[in-house]
Protein backbone atom coordinates (compact mmCIF):
# COMPACT_ATOMS: atom_id res chain seq x y z
CA UNK A 1 0.00 0.00 0.00
CA UNK A 2 1.27 3.43 -1.29
CA UNK A 3 1.87 6.37 1.01
CA UNK A 4 -1.07 8.17 -0.87
CA UNK A 5 -3.78 5.28 0.13
CA UNK A 6 -2.14 6.34 3.95
CA UNK A 7 -3.18 9.47 3.32
CA UNK A 8 -6.66 9.09 2.72
CA UNK A 9 -7.46 6.59 5.29
CA UNK A 10 -5.65 8.95 8.01
CA UNK A 11 -8.29 11.59 6.28
CA UNK A 12 -10.83 9.48 6.31
CA UNK A 13 -10.28 8.63 10.08
CA UNK A 14 -9.89 12.79 11.14
CA UNK A 15 -13.31 13.23 9.25
CA UNK A 16 -14.98 10.78 11.27
CA UNK A 17 -13.22 11.32 14.76
CA UNK A 18 -14.16 15.01 14.04
CA UNK A 19 -17.53 14.43 13.16
CA UNK A 20 -18.34 12.45 16.54
CA UNK A 21 -16.24 14.42 17.99
CA UNK A 22 -18.55 17.75 17.64
CA UNK A 23 -21.44 16.97 19.30
CA UNK A 24 -19.53 17.02 22.56
CA UNK A 25 -18.03 20.05 22.37
CA UNK A 26 -20.81 21.74 23.89
CA UNK A 27 -21.43 19.64 26.43
CA UNK A 28 -17.35 19.59 27.17
CA UNK A 29 -17.35 23.57 27.23
CA UNK A 30 -20.34 24.04 29.77
CA UNK A 31 -18.56 21.32 31.74
CA UNK A 32 -14.82 22.75 32.17
CA UNK A 33 -16.41 27.02 31.90
CA UNK A 34 -19.93 26.29 33.27
CA UNK A 35 -22.02 29.89 32.18
CA UNK A 36 -25.37 28.79 33.89
CA UNK A 37 -25.14 28.48 37.22
CA UNK A 38 -27.64 30.76 39.10
CA UNK A 39 -30.85 28.79 40.30
CA UNK A 40 -33.41 29.30 37.50
CA UNK A 41 -36.62 31.33 38.68
CA UNK A 42 -39.47 29.95 39.52
CA UNK A 43 -42.95 31.34 38.51
CA UNK A 44 -46.07 31.74 40.98
CA UNK A 45 -48.14 29.58 39.09
CA UNK A 46 -45.57 26.16 39.31
CA UNK A 47 -44.28 26.82 42.96
CA UNK A 48 -45.62 24.35 45.14
CA UNK A 49 -44.73 25.78 48.44
CA UNK A 50 -46.99 28.32 50.20
CA UNK A 51 -43.99 30.40 51.52
CA UNK A 52 -41.41 29.86 48.54
CA UNK A 53 -41.54 33.18 47.48
CA UNK A 54 -41.44 34.78 51.35
CA UNK A 55 -38.84 32.22 51.97
CA UNK A 56 -36.88 33.93 48.80
CA UNK A 57 -37.62 37.39 49.87
CA UNK A 58 -36.44 37.45 53.15
CA UNK A 59 -33.20 35.48 52.04
CA UNK A 60 -32.60 38.36 49.93
CA UNK A 61 -33.49 40.91 53.02
CA UNK A 62 -30.97 39.20 55.01
CA UNK A 63 -28.53 39.42 52.56
CA UNK A 64 -28.40 42.90 52.18
CA UNK A 65 -28.39 43.78 55.40
CA UNK A 66 -25.46 41.84 56.04
CA UNK A 67 -27.11 38.70 57.87
CA UNK A 68 -27.16 36.16 55.46
CA UNK A 69 -25.13 34.74 52.43
CA UNK A 70 -25.22 36.23 49.07
CA UNK A 71 -27.91 35.60 46.74
CA UNK A 72 -27.06 38.33 44.10
CA UNK A 73 -30.78 39.82 44.85
CA UNK A 74 -29.93 42.19 47.28
CA UNK A 75 -30.97 45.01 45.55
CA UNK A 76 -33.89 47.37 47.62
CA UNK A 77 -34.81 50.78 48.08
CA UNK A 78 -34.63 51.72 52.24
CA UNK A 79 -37.70 53.24 53.58
CA UNK A 80 -38.97 54.80 56.47
CA UNK A 81 -42.33 54.82 58.34
CA UNK A 82 -43.06 58.86 57.12
CA UNK A 83 -43.22 57.40 53.79
CA UNK A 84 -45.25 59.63 51.55
CA UNK A 85 -48.48 57.74 49.61
CA UNK A 86 -46.72 59.17 46.79
CA UNK A 87 -43.64 57.34 46.90
CA UNK A 88 -45.20 54.36 47.91
CA UNK A 89 -46.87 54.51 44.71
CA UNK A 90 -44.23 55.50 42.44
CA UNK A 91 -41.32 53.09 44.21
CA UNK A 92 -39.53 51.38 41.12
CA UNK A 93 -37.48 48.56 43.11
CA UNK A 94 -38.47 46.41 45.71
CA UNK A 95 -38.65 48.33 49.47
CA UNK A 96 -37.37 47.28 53.12
CA UNK A 97 -37.52 48.79 56.27
CA UNK A 98 -35.79 47.98 59.74
CA UNK A 99 -38.59 49.21 61.64
CA UNK A 100 -42.45 49.06 62.32
CA UNK A 101 -44.48 50.54 59.82
CA UNK A 102 -48.01 51.76 61.19
CA UNK A 103 -50.02 54.62 58.88
CA UNK A 104 -53.62 54.95 59.19
CA UNK A 105 -53.90 55.71 55.14
CA UNK A 106 -53.98 53.18 52.24
CA UNK A 107 -50.43 51.77 51.44
CA UNK A 108 -50.59 51.31 47.73
CA UNK A 109 -47.20 49.76 45.47
CA UNK A 110 -46.82 47.79 43.11
CA UNK A 111 -43.59 46.41 44.45
CA UNK A 112 -42.26 43.76 46.96
CA UNK A 113 -41.84 44.89 50.80
CA UNK A 114 -39.96 43.59 53.33
CA UNK A 115 -40.67 44.79 56.81
CA UNK A 116 -38.68 44.04 60.08
CA UNK A 117 -41.17 44.55 62.39
CA UNK A 118 -45.16 44.99 62.09
CA UNK A 119 -47.00 46.50 58.74
CA UNK A 120 -50.20 48.24 60.01
CA UNK A 121 -51.81 50.11 56.90
CA UNK A 122 -55.48 51.69 56.37
CA UNK A 123 -58.07 50.77 54.64
CA UNK A 124 -58.20 50.44 50.49
CA UNK A 125 -54.46 49.62 50.54
CA UNK A 126 -52.85 47.22 48.07
CA UNK A 127 -49.93 45.66 47.94
CA UNK A 128 -48.27 43.08 45.64
CA UNK A 129 -45.95 41.06 47.92
CA UNK A 130 -45.28 41.60 51.62
CA UNK A 131 -43.45 39.88 53.90
CA UNK A 132 -43.14 41.41 57.94
CA UNK A 133 -41.00 39.87 60.25
CA UNK A 134 -44.14 40.74 63.06
CA UNK A 135 -47.30 41.47 62.53
CA UNK A 136 -49.47 42.43 59.36
CA UNK A 137 -52.73 44.11 59.34
CA UNK A 138 -54.97 45.62 56.27
CA UNK A 139 -57.91 47.61 56.48
CA UNK A 140 -60.97 47.47 54.77
CA UNK A 141 -61.40 46.84 51.56
CA UNK A 142 -57.37 46.03 51.21
CA UNK A 143 -55.90 43.49 48.56
CA UNK A 144 -52.74 41.42 48.51
CA UNK A 145 -52.05 40.50 44.74
CA UNK A 146 -49.56 38.34 45.02
CA UNK A 147 -48.61 37.10 48.06
CA UNK A 148 -47.98 37.94 51.96
CA UNK A 149 -46.28 36.62 54.70
CA UNK A 150 -46.27 37.34 58.13
CA UNK A 151 -44.35 35.44 61.27
CA UNK A 152 -46.91 36.74 64.00
CA UNK A 153 -50.70 37.20 62.77
CA UNK A 154 -52.08 38.60 59.60
CA UNK A 155 -55.14 40.57 59.36
CA UNK A 156 -57.19 41.30 56.46
CA UNK A 157 -60.15 43.71 57.06
CA UNK A 158 -64.18 43.27 55.91
CA UNK A 159 -63.82 42.78 52.14
CA UNK A 160 -60.58 42.45 51.61
CA UNK A 161 -58.88 40.40 48.86
CA UNK A 162 -55.95 37.82 49.77
CA UNK A 163 -54.96 36.56 46.21
CA UNK A 164 -52.39 33.66 46.19
CA UNK A 165 -50.42 32.88 48.89
CA UNK A 166 -50.81 33.88 52.13
CA UNK A 167 -48.96 32.40 55.11
CA UNK A 168 -48.57 32.99 58.74
CA UNK A 169 -46.36 32.21 61.74
CA UNK A 170 -49.12 32.39 64.64
CA UNK A 171 -52.61 32.81 62.40
CA UNK A 172 -54.74 34.20 59.59
CA UNK A 173 -57.49 36.35 60.73
CA UNK A 174 -60.01 36.79 57.63
CA UNK A 175 -62.99 39.16 58.26
CA UNK A 176 -66.52 39.09 56.78
CA UNK A 177 -66.81 39.41 52.66
CA UNK A 178 -63.15 39.04 52.22
CA UNK A 179 -62.07 36.56 49.40
CA UNK A 180 -59.03 34.18 48.91
CA UNK A 181 -57.32 31.19 47.76
CA UNK A 182 -54.35 29.65 49.26
CA UNK A 183 -54.25 29.99 53.38
CA UNK A 184 -51.80 28.55 55.46
CA UNK A 185 -51.14 28.76 59.38
CA UNK A 186 -51.35 26.89 62.69
CA UNK A 187 -54.89 28.78 62.96
CA UNK A 188 -57.00 30.13 60.48
CA UNK A 189 -60.17 32.50 61.63
CA UNK A 190 -62.90 33.75 59.83
CA UNK A 191 -64.85 36.70 60.89
CA UNK A 192 -65.69 38.01 64.44
CA UNK A 193 -68.22 35.06 65.82
CA UNK A 194 -66.72 33.09 68.24
CA UNK A 195 -68.51 29.41 69.05
CA UNK A 196 -70.30 28.67 71.86
CA UNK A 197 -71.59 25.71 71.41
CA UNK A 198 -69.90 22.38 73.07
CA UNK A 199 -69.38 19.19 71.08
CA UNK A 200 -72.23 16.61 72.17
CA UNK A 201 -72.03 14.65 75.56
CA UNK A 202 -72.01 10.59 75.63
CA UNK A 203 -75.33 11.30 77.75
CA UNK A 204 -77.24 12.87 74.39
CA UNK A 205 -75.54 9.98 72.34
CA UNK A 206 -76.21 6.21 71.98
CA UNK A 207 -73.78 3.68 70.08
CA UNK A 208 -74.46 3.13 66.88
CA UNK A 209 -73.41 0.22 64.48
CA UNK A 210 -72.98 0.47 60.69
CA UNK A 211 -74.34 -2.77 60.11
CA UNK A 212 -77.83 -1.64 60.99
CA UNK A 213 -78.09 1.12 58.26
CA UNK A 214 -79.97 -0.87 55.25
CA UNK A 215 -77.70 -2.13 52.23
CA UNK A 216 -74.48 -2.09 54.75
CA UNK A 217 -71.83 -4.49 53.61
CA UNK A 218 -68.87 -5.02 55.49
CA UNK A 219 -65.30 -4.57 53.78
CA UNK A 220 -63.02 -5.03 56.84
CA UNK A 221 -63.98 -4.85 60.73
CA UNK A 222 -63.63 -1.85 60.59
CA UNK A 223 -64.62 -0.59 57.06
CA UNK A 224 -68.34 -0.80 55.53
CA UNK A 225 -69.73 0.14 51.96
CA UNK A 226 -73.81 1.59 51.40
CA UNK A 227 -74.37 2.04 47.65
CA UNK A 228 -77.19 4.41 47.07
CA UNK A 229 -77.64 7.27 49.57
CA UNK A 230 -77.17 6.50 53.76
CA UNK A 231 -78.07 8.86 56.54
CA UNK A 232 -76.91 8.30 60.32
CA UNK A 233 -79.48 8.65 62.87
CA UNK A 234 -78.68 11.64 64.69
CA UNK A 235 -77.00 11.82 68.07
CA UNK A 236 -76.00 8.46 67.78
CA UNK A 237 -71.50 7.54 67.76
CA UNK A 238 -70.36 5.12 65.32
CA UNK A 239 -67.14 3.53 65.01
CA UNK A 240 -65.00 2.98 61.70
CA UNK A 241 -65.06 4.18 58.48
CA UNK A 242 -67.39 4.12 55.77
CA UNK A 243 -67.81 4.49 52.02
CA UNK A 244 -70.89 5.96 50.42
CA UNK A 245 -71.78 5.85 46.33
CA UNK A 246 -74.36 8.09 46.87
CA UNK A 247 -74.94 10.95 49.03
CA UNK A 248 -74.06 10.38 52.56
CA UNK A 249 -75.84 12.58 55.50
CA UNK A 250 -74.35 12.92 59.04
CA UNK A 251 -77.11 13.44 61.57
CA UNK A 252 -77.28 16.79 63.99
CA UNK A 253 -74.95 15.96 67.20
CA UNK A 254 -73.69 12.31 65.96
CA UNK A 255 -70.23 11.83 65.77
CA UNK A 256 -68.08 9.08 63.83
CA UNK A 257 -65.07 8.02 64.79
CA UNK A 258 -63.25 7.41 61.09
CA UNK A 259 -63.29 8.31 57.97
CA UNK A 260 -66.02 9.13 55.74
CA UNK A 261 -66.29 8.82 51.72
CA UNK A 262 -69.20 9.72 49.19
CA UNK A 263 -69.31 10.00 45.46
CA UNK A 264 -72.58 12.53 45.16
CA UNK A 265 -72.20 14.78 48.40
CA UNK A 266 -71.74 15.07 52.47
CA UNK A 267 -73.88 16.83 54.73
CA UNK A 268 -72.52 17.00 58.30
CA UNK A 269 -75.70 18.42 61.03
CA UNK A 270 -75.27 20.46 63.74
CA UNK A 271 -72.69 19.71 66.30
CA UNK A 272 -71.83 16.28 64.12
CA UNK A 273 -68.55 15.26 63.91
CA UNK A 274 -66.28 13.22 61.99
CA UNK A 275 -62.78 12.09 63.77
CA UNK A 276 -60.73 11.31 60.57
CA UNK A 277 -60.82 12.28 56.58
CA UNK A 278 -63.91 13.47 55.21
CA UNK A 279 -63.40 12.80 51.07
CA UNK A 280 -66.14 13.17 48.55
CA UNK A 281 -66.43 13.73 44.88
CA UNK A 282 -69.05 16.32 44.53
CA UNK A 283 -69.69 19.14 47.19
CA UNK A 284 -69.39 18.65 51.15
CA UNK A 285 -71.50 20.91 53.57
CA UNK A 286 -70.59 21.48 57.30
CA UNK A 287 -73.47 22.84 59.30
CA UNK A 288 -73.20 25.34 61.85
CA UNK A 289 -70.65 24.23 64.86
CA UNK A 290 -70.13 20.87 63.19
CA UNK A 291 -66.14 19.25 63.69
CA UNK A 292 -63.82 17.93 61.06
CA UNK A 293 -60.45 16.79 62.39
CA UNK A 294 -59.96 16.43 58.31
CA UNK A 295 -58.50 16.44 55.74
CA UNK A 296 -61.77 17.51 54.30
CA UNK A 297 -61.43 16.83 50.39
CA UNK A 298 -63.91 17.86 47.48
CA UNK A 299 -63.68 17.61 43.86
CA UNK A 300 -65.62 20.64 43.78
CA UNK A 301 -67.23 23.02 46.56
CA UNK A 302 -66.76 23.07 50.23
CA UNK A 303 -69.05 24.85 52.72
CA UNK A 304 -68.20 25.04 56.42
CA UNK A 305 -71.55 26.34 58.50
CA UNK A 306 -71.00 28.97 61.44
CA UNK A 307 -68.34 28.54 63.73
CA UNK A 308 -67.73 25.01 62.58
CA UNK A 309 -63.82 23.78 63.26
CA UNK A 310 -61.56 21.72 60.97
CA UNK A 311 -58.74 20.15 62.50
CA UNK A 312 -56.81 20.16 66.04
CA UNK A 313 -54.14 22.52 67.70
CA UNK A 314 -51.83 19.63 67.74
CA UNK A 315 -53.11 18.08 64.34
CA UNK A 316 -53.38 20.43 61.32
CA UNK A 317 -54.94 19.33 58.47
CA UNK A 318 -56.28 20.87 54.81
CA UNK A 319 -59.11 21.81 53.22
CA UNK A 320 -59.31 21.39 49.57
CA UNK A 321 -61.92 21.93 47.19
CA UNK A 322 -62.80 23.67 43.94
CA UNK A 323 -64.81 26.82 45.41
CA UNK A 324 -64.70 27.15 49.34
CA UNK A 325 -67.02 29.00 50.91
CA UNK A 326 -66.68 29.67 54.88
CA UNK A 327 -69.11 31.43 57.20
CA UNK A 328 -68.72 33.89 59.76
CA UNK A 329 -67.09 32.30 63.08
CA UNK A 330 -65.22 29.32 60.95
CA UNK A 331 -61.42 28.13 62.54
CA UNK A 332 -59.17 25.99 60.64
CA UNK A 333 -56.12 24.20 61.82
CA UNK A 334 -53.76 23.69 58.64
CA UNK A 335 -54.20 25.23 55.41
CA UNK A 336 -57.11 25.97 53.24
CA UNK A 337 -56.84 25.71 49.39
CA UNK A 338 -59.68 27.15 47.04
CA UNK A 339 -58.34 26.28 43.52
CA UNK A 340 -60.91 28.21 42.20
CA UNK A 341 -62.13 30.77 44.51
CA UNK A 342 -62.80 31.46 48.68
CA UNK A 343 -65.10 33.55 49.81
CA UNK A 344 -65.70 34.77 54.30
CA UNK A 345 -69.82 34.37 54.41
CA UNK A 346 -71.39 36.61 57.02
CA UNK A 347 -73.23 33.54 58.92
Amino acid sequence: MNSSNYLTYLAFFGVCLLILTLPFIPAFREWMWPTDIAPLPVSANYAADIDHFARRLRGDAMARLGQGPATSHEDFQMVGEQMSTKEWREASRRLMTTGSIHTPDAVRTTQPVYVDGDFVAGGDSSVLALYATGDIALGAASRVTDWAHADGVLRVGQGGIALRRISAGQSIELDVDAWFERLSAPLLRFGQRASKVLPPTAIEQTPGSYADLPGAVAQTPTLYLIRGDCVLPAARVFRGSLVVTGFLTVGAATTVHGDIKARDGVSLGHRSAVLGAITCEKRIYMFPDARAWGPVISESDVLIGASAIVGLPEAPTTVSGLNVIVEDGVQVHGAIWAHEIGMVKPA
